[in-house]
């Protein structure tokens, strides 16, 4: 048996051999069984995929057969064969780097969005303007506040590349108000990561704008990150914020934030607590020499030296306590508080600093992912409709995505392009469930939105698939899935949903899946979602296996407790202490039996 559990060799023969015959379709299947495996060196695989072409071309699947030769770099076979397809021909045209061309091709198929995007890239802002214009106005955006939002954002930048100021504040206006009524909206729903990417535009407008929505941005962005456990993305957008709080000379809103971010550091046990909590406490110094300068209220002043002294005093600097009191000794202020400051600085003589290390958080921990392009990525996404071979292209072309990616995005593309019924009015089952489980293997965020589409196919076979493609993208959007497959009317959907619910077990996957323990009704959907929470290594999923040992069912509490045992998060065992000494009775019995078992 050969590679990926098929002999190879002998599979490449019977395929050349089905070519020589003539017997198109048959050769296809072949090449199928070549090219889906998961290690093809390159040379490999392009030899298959030109044969592939080649039978594409045969049967006249011209769509497929132009995929297959812009991905092999034939940018003149693509384009002939894509000449009655625009949506073709503007690939062709971005493979070339020709953004005018491929607009024009795009706004030829109706794709407004995605033809503004590219005569930006074009540096034709007046005419990606007016097709932005052209797109807000689009009636199917009327009950969408969010894809609305994105265009009028899209639409204010434009006016504002232009120099036309006021049309582009009343675009910021108009994007501000849709987008935080989707926020609200999300929430309501459950979707904190659609609300997440809300607010993650709101910030960018801030950034070009003002501080006040700088903050509801971040802030909110910030709320979202911690409630989903993702701790190196908090520090990152705390840092951030701070430092955009600095430049615009918001420093007491810059010295809450370092606070904020000390006692974040401290609660997950990371090591930047007291590098956070001393630039707090320079910048409340900063607020203090401002205060001065500007002639203000020496009271005003004081008050900052007053929360820099506590953030140094918290970090047992006592030498810059005694230079504080010091600047506060000459403040024009009481003789009494004058003498006192005085006195106080005077017994702080000769006090050594703590010199435990303050580490800062390093640049290798910052995420390059962490900003998005969300008011570009999501309009994309809107047109494209759920399409997966269309979705597809769009990662084929990206040469940010790994070649692995970009080979099973193709072929994705591949299996709907080239399916017998690709020019049919809708596609067969069979041929979506395919697609379906291609989707799943890409293993991308943008996968989700096609299967979202086929989740409300009439044939559960093909919701299945979805249910089962699902379960290899850890995503918190994935839920959105899972949870309508865990209520679907049939049985085999609801099975594949319960897999997928055991399967994805990731930091910020804590909340759907406690939203699943919380409301359903099944017995067996709360136990698979109760240990996928226990294998999140994180603060409140302990906390929550500790609240089911309790106060849950039987059942529920042997789970828990058997999870606690084998949790590994550092202040898992400081939390049981604390609940045993809290609980009397069963509870206490249990906790006590989890501490043993630990070791302490």
């Amino acid at each position: 048996m050969g590679v990926g559990g098929i002999d190879k060799r002998q599979v490449e023969r019977d395929a050349n051999e089905l070519v020589r015959a003539g017997r198109w379709e048959d050769a296809l299947g072949k090449l199928w069984l070549l090219v889906d495996r998961s290690h093809v060196i390159d040379d490999e695989f392009r030899t298959y995929l030109r044969t592939m072409a080649s039978c594409y071309e045969q049967l006249g699947r011209k769509r497929a057969a132009g995929a297959a030769w812009l991905f092999l770099g034939d940018l003149a076979r693509a384009t002939a064969l894509a000449q009655s397809v625009p949506l073709d021909l503007a690939r062709c045209a971005v493979t070339a780097r020709d953004h005018a061309q491929a607009a024009r091709w795009f706004e030829s198929a109706g794709w407004l969005g995605h033809a503004a995007i590219q005569l930006e890239l074009a540096k034709n802002d007046r005419g990606a303007r007016v097709l932005w214009e052209r797109l807000a106005d689009d009636t199917r955006l009327r009950d969408d506040p969010y894809t609305q939002g994105l265009v009028r954002f899209n639409l204010g930048r434009a006016c504002a590349r232009l120099g036309d100021h006021d049309p582009a504040r009343r675009q910021q206006v108009a994007a501000m108000h849709l987008l935080t009524a989707a926020a609200d909206g999300f929430e309501r729903q459950g979707l904190r990561e659609r609300a997440f990417d809300c607010y993650g535009v709101l910030l960018t407008i801030g950034r070009e704008g003002s501080f006040e929505n700088l903050a509801e941005g971040y802030l909110n962005c910030v709320r979202i990150l911690r409630e989903d456990g993702l701790k190196y993305y908090v520090l990152q957008y705390y840092e951030d914020f701070q430092q955009l709080a600095l430049q615009r000379r918001e420093l007491h809103a810059a010295a809450t934030l370092y606070r904020e971010a000390a006692e974040f550091a401290r609660r997950q046990s990371m090591p930047y607590a007291r590098f956070y909590r001393a630039k707090g406490g320079e910048t409340h110094m900063m607020a203090a020499e401002r205060a001065i300068e500007s002639g203000a209220s020496a009271e005003l002043a004081e008050n900052s030296y007053a929360a820099a002294i506590d953030a140094y005093n918290e970090l047992g600097l006592y030498s810059r306590v005694r230079e504080i009191y010091s600047k506060l000794a000459a403040l024009p202020l009481s003789d009494k508080r004058r003498a006192r400051y005085a006195r106080l600085a005077q017994r702080l003589k000769g006090m050594a600093d703590d010199e435990t290390p303050m580490p800062s958080f390093p640049d290798y921990l910052r995420m390059d992912t962490a900003y998005p392009e969300i008011w570009r990525l999501d309009v994309i996404e809107w047109e494209q409709a759920g399409d997966p071979a269309e979705t597809m292209a769009e990662v084929v072309q990206d040469d940010k995505w790994p070649d692995f990616t970009r080979r099973r995005a193709l072929l994705c593309r591949l299996a709907q392009l080239g399916s017998p019924d690709s020019g049919a009015a809708a596609l067969r089952p069979q041929t979506l469930s395919v697609l379906a489980s291609h989707l799943g293997r890409v293993e991308i965020y943008a996968a989700l939105a096609p299967l979202e589409k086929m989740l409300v196919h009439e044939d559960a076979r093909v919701r299945a698939a979805v249910m089962r493609a699902v379960r290899q993208l850890f995503f918190k959007r994935s839920f959105v899935s899972i949870i309508k497959g865990l209520a679907d009317e049939d049985a085999s959907v609801r099975r594949e949903a319960l897999a997928a619910v055991q399967s994805l077990h990731f930091g910020h996957a804590f909340d759907p899946l406690s939203r699943i323990y919380r409301d359903a009704q099944d017995v067996e959907t709360r136990r698979a979602a109760l240990a996928s929470i226990g294998k999140i290594p994180s603060i409140e999923a302990a906390e929550l296996l500790i609240d089911v040992v309790r106060h849950g069912e039987r059942h529920e509490k042997d789970i828990a407790r058997d999870l606690l045992v084998r949790a590994d998060h550092p202040d898992v065992g400081a939390l049981l202490r604390k609940a045993h000494a809290a609980e009397t009775g069963p509870a206490r019995s249990d906790l006590e039996r989890v501490l043993r078992a630990r070791g302490g």
